[in-house]
């Protein structure tokens, strides 16, 4: 089969996950037909359908799951029996059950799913003090992704090599916390990244770059019930007007320093 076009889905608030995303598709090397960016508010929820036969769906680790937002999303599209390429990005705490939920959400949504792969993005609680993955995606990370996506056009080249047999993705296991904590469990770790007005310009970057639009205009003020804590607003502020700061202090950044000693590097699953 010819397969003629490539639909990216991703959701990332601060680019790590696009980033992995557009290596991919680079090594892919089809024609992107249509970019479908779940991180504006604009675009979700009115997708039905994508235009390419190549869908190449990236989602960051939020509490070792898909975040909510995206699941509801991807529910409502209809794979049409074209193929699906999924991609999680962790940023070393844990990986989950996040691919799992993708290949089953994908399959009963009509995708045909053949190839996933984990990969490694610095954690939106990284900080100086407390680097965790910082500078993931590298060079490493990059080129491994770009090589994943050649390898993805290969298998495309030859469907004998996958018709009729189902992707094999590893079960993934949820720790004891994220089996207990609510949704949105972050808010319980790390303080409300407040406006510093001092140092605020009045660009308006947070403001428009929030991906749940939960920074009102003016004030500039947080709307707690609407922040899921992608520190977006602290990644791209010029000025480091808002900055992150931990609750329950020693606890949180104890574990936080354990988890950034960790190595690991990209799982792919072709």
């Amino acid at each position: 089969m010819d397969y003629k076009g490539l639909t990216l889905i991703y959701f990332s608030p601060t680019n790590t996950t696009k980033t992995i995303i557009e290596e991919i598709a680079s090594g892919i090397g089809e024609s992107i037909v249509e970019v479908i960016d779940l991180t504006k508010i604009k675009n979700r929820n009115k997708i039905k359908e994508v235009s390419g036969d190549i869908v190449l769906i990236g989602v960051p680790v939020y509490e070792e799951k898909v975040p909510v937002i995206v699941f509801q999303c991807l529910e409502n599209i209809n794979g049409k029996g074209k193929v699906a390429i999924i991609v999680a990005v962790y940023g070393l705490i844990g990986e989950g059950i996040t691919l799992n939920q993708l290949k089953e959400l994908c399959e009963k949504q009509g995708f045909t799913v053949i190839a996933g792969a984990s990969f490694i993005g610095e954690h939106s609680f990284s900080t100086k003090e407390i680097p965790i993955a910082q500078g993931r995606p590298d060079k490493k990370d990059i080129s491994i992704a770009k090589d994943f996506g050649g390898k993805v056009s290969k298998k495309l080249k030859d469907i004998s090599n996958y018709e009729n047999k189902q992707l094999i993705i590893p079960k993934g296991k949820l720790p004891m916390m994220a089996k207990v904590l609510p949704e949105n469990s972050a808010r319980m770790f790390t303080k409300t990244p407040e406006i510093i007005k001092d140092l605020c310009i009045n660009c308006n970057i947070c403001l428009n770059q929030c991906p749940n639009e939960a920074i009102e205009a003016i004030s500039y003020k947080i709307d707690e019930s609407k922040c899921i804590r992608c520190f977006s607003c602290v990644r791209k502020c010029p000025r480091k007007a808002r900055k992150i700061e931990f609750k329950k202090s020693f606890i949180t950044t104890k574990f936080l320093k354990m988890k950034s000693r960790k190595q690991a590097n990209p799982k792919l699953y072709i």
